[in-house]
């Protein structure tokens, strides 16, 4: 053959290989290797691609953990068969293929059974990635996910299974059909959909958006939040925006909160360690304590003690109102706060209503055969914005703020 007729059958092959690349098939070969691990048959896959700005990971099982801490586009896969043979074990193996490929600047891992049950077979996968990334999406039919060391927009999705987030500088987003989830340092906004299980935040730098079917929620800090869940306690340590959480029943404890707050719970007590912005705290059944708020607060609880401190002055205390079917009402107020009062027991227990307070003049009504009911009224230091208390069953104290 002559040199013109081999170099034009080398152009072609050339031609035939960036076409093939441009399609997306694998750009880096696969390793593999089968070994014994325990009572399990592994077969482990590894690979490489170039680093791209997008990373998509979409199988149908498995657990998926993507790290920040590489230069390229690292995969390890293992399978997992319980197998009672090796030649068994990879029959399961054949089962489920994982490819990897590049396309455009998307580096893309796709997972697929071959047949629709694999019993006593699992699949775990771990990408290697670069930190700057644009994002990352991962989705698992069912298994755990896990995220860390990462600047990219993080996007996950699971049928069920745990999630693990720490130091993710980028947004996040996470759907799962039940599992607990654990976060570490979280630095912008994070939203959660999660079927069923315990969420736990160190750090939000963001904000929160937490719905839970049911389980506990703990933040430790966060910008702000919005937290619901059908049924579990909820813990926000510190909120330094608004703060909304409602539960179908559990307890609520939130520490300081620099704007509003906004407490539900169909059944449990609330804590309030102190608040800038308006309180409003409902309750079907449980005490209520709210502290060194600066404005003013909606309270109500079908059974239980409220007690309240105001510490705001006469241009930020605003009207409030406190309210229990059965329980005492106990409201700390600066000596000087500027407040009209009106407040009132229906049956009073022990001294009825009590104030440290000479302004506020104290009746009462009943006696000896019946119920006594008491209410008081009066303006303290000229008067200012309306203070009503009220409970049905109970007696009422206005105190002096230390």
């Amino acid at each position: 053959m002559s040199q013109g007729p081999k170099r034009e059958v080398r152009y072609w092959k050339a031609v035939a290989a960036l076409a093939a690349v441009a399609a997306g098939v694998p750009l880096w070969a696969q390793q593999s290797r089968v070994y014994r691990d325990g009572n399990a048959w592994v077969e482990e896959v590894t690979g490489t691609l170039p680093a791209g700005r997008e990373v998509r990971v979409n199988t149908d099982l498995g657990d998926v953990r993507v790290q920040g801490n590489s230069t390229a586009c690292v995969y390890t896969v293992r399978k997992r068969s319980y197998a009672a043979t090796q030649e068994a074990a990879r029959r399961q193996f054949d089962e489920f293929r994982f490819n990897a490929v590049r396309t455009g600047e998307v580096d893309a891992f796709e997972g697929r059974a071959t047949t629709p049950n694999l019993n006593r077979f699992g699949v775990e996968v771990l990408v290697q990635v670069p930190r700057a990334l644009d994002s990352v999406k991962v989705e698992t039919g069912g298994g755990a996910l896990g995220f860390q060391a990462i600047n990219a927009t993080v996007t996950g999705t699971t049928g069920g299974g745990s999630v693990r987030l720490d130091n993710l500088a980028g947004p996040v987003k996470i759907k799962s059909g039940g599992g607990n989830v654990d976060g570490g340092t979280l630095g912008a906004d994070v939203f959660l959909n999660i079927g069923g299980g315990i969420v736990r935040l160190e750090n939000v730098s963001g904000q929160s958006r937490i719905k839970v079917g049911g389980g506990k929620v703990y933040i430790g800090s966060s910008h702000g939040a919005d937290i619901q869940t059908g049924g579990g306690g909820i813990e926000v340590r510190k909120c330094d925006g608004d703060l909304r959480a409602v539960t179908g029943g559990g307890n609520i404890s939130l520490g300081d909160v620099s704007g509003t707050v906004r407490a539900e719970s169909m059944g449990g007590s609330v804590h309030v360690g102190s608040a800038k912005g308006r309180v409003q705290v409902t309750t079907g059944g449980g005490s209520v304590e709210a502290y060194k708020l600066v404005q003013g607060a909606q309270v109500e609880t079908g059974a239980g003690a409220i007690t309240v401190e105001f510490v705001g002055s006469r241009g930020s205390f605003s009207d409030s109102n406190l309210r229990t079917a059965a329980g005492d009402v106990t409201v700390f107020l600066p000596a000087s706060l500027p407040v009209t009062v009106h407040a009132s027991s229906d049956m009073i227990s022990g001294q009825g209503i009590h104030s440290d307070f000479p302004g506020l003049q104290i009746h009462q009504e009943g006696g000896s055969y019946g119920p006594k009911s008491m209410w008081a009224e009066g303006q303290l230091n000229g008067g200012g914005a309306l203070l009503r208390v009220r409970t049905t069953i109970g007696q009422i104290d206005f105190r002096r703020s230390q």
